[in-house]
């Protein structure tokens, strides 16, 4: 399991992106860049600037994204 307190002292790079809020279109664009690379983590809920903000997310949310994801 990842250390996410690690991750996010790291800062953003090719591998980490933060997403400040669930934007699903912001999302799935960073998971397609991932796919073309060599993978990576998403958090959300945490600014650019590594500010954890925190957000809520249903489980019918979260299972329709990985639904999208697999699809694609």
């Amino acid at each position: 399991m990842c250390d996410i307190k690690k991750l996010i002292s790291i800062g953003e790079n090719e591998e980490i992106e933060f997403k400040e809020s669930f934007d699903f279109n912001g999302i799935m664009e960073t998971v397609v860049a991932f796919a073309n690379k060599r993978g990576g983590v998403i958090l959300v809920g945490v600014k650019d600037n590594g500010h954890v903000v925190g957000v809520q997310i249903g489980k019918e949310t979260l299972r329709d994204l990985a639904n999208k994801i697999s699809q694609n």
